[in-house]
């Protein structure tokens, strides 16, 4: 199901049930009973496992954190603003209820206020965070285009961009989840990631790029100290880690794998 899809559905639910939009609730609610829909309340690209990770260090030093913002649609209580602190709530084990505040609006609103608080946010949303949510909204199509540049972060000509590109792609413009996507597509070039070379050629240009970018930051400190680039590595990849050694693997040179295995045996 599209945001559209989604949006157009918790409308209905909302303006159909009598205890929608409550502003007042108990101040507390159980993690469990929290839905999350990502796809319209969730303006980034998606988790931060160095945010969780954070986060996870504060709840087991502190206890609760923040509240987050839900809205009552029905007998449905939605996330609308802390995605983040309810990752780690559940990564951390909490077993208590957590606070929360209550929004009042409609859900049209409530998506509008989730990208506001997002770039206010202590974990600010980059470009392309910004990029993707915009073209998000502009798929909704429910929203102003000054309402959508201000939610977003983004100008206001950029909208009007996505809005010509939205009408150049007609209905396959939903399939393009990404902004990037969609410019391609919408100039006629997307077909040309759809081919595993060239998807290949686009995955080294970008890891290319990260690197010089580490190399900037860094010069030669990570290389110089691989336990502390490794550390580093870990706190920000957090959960993500195993996936991320999995892939390292496979650039790893079968007698350097040896190699790292015999040294690791004579400890």
């Amino acid at each position: 199901m599209s945001a559209g899809e989604q949006l157009l559905e918790l409308t209905d639910q909302f303006t159909a049930r009598p205890a929608s939009g409550a502003t007042t609730g108990p101040p507390e609610l159980r993690i469990e009973i929290i839905e999350t829909m990502p796809e319209l309340f969730q303006p980034r690209g998606g988790i931060s496992e160095r945010h969780v990770s954070d986060l996870i260090k504060a709840i087991k030093a502190v206890g609760a954190l923040d509240p987050v913002t839900v809205m009552v649609v029905g007998n449905r209580t939605i996330l609308i603003d802390g995605h983040h602190r309810v990752e780690a709530y559940g990564a951390a084990k909490w077993a208590d209820p957590v606070p929360v505040r209550y929004f009042g609006g409609t859900p049209e609103e409530a998506v509008l206020v989730a990208g506001e608080a997002n770039s206010k946010a202590k974990l600010p949303m980059d470009n392309t965070d910004r990029q993707n949510f915009a073209w998000r909204l502009v798929l909704i199509d429910k929203h102003s285009k000054a309402a959508v540049a201000k939610s977003s972060g983004i100008s206001e000509a950029q909208v009007s961009i996505m809005r010509r590109a939205k009408k150049t792609l007609g209905e396959q413009a939903g399939d393009h989840k990404s902004w990037f996507r969609a410019r391609l597509a919408a100039n006629g070039k997307d077909q040309a990631l759809n081919d595993d070379d060239e998807q290949e050629k686009w995955m080294e240009a970008v890891a290319e790029r990260y690197a010089d970018e580490l190399t900037k930051r860094f010069s030669t400190k990570l290389a110089l100290n691989p336990e502390i680039a490794a550390r580093a590595l870990s706190r920000y990849f957090g959960r993500k880690l195993p996936e991320v050694y999995g892939f390292l693997r496979e650039h790893v040179g079968e007698d350097d794998r040896r190699a790292i295995e015999v040294e690791n045996e004579d400890f």
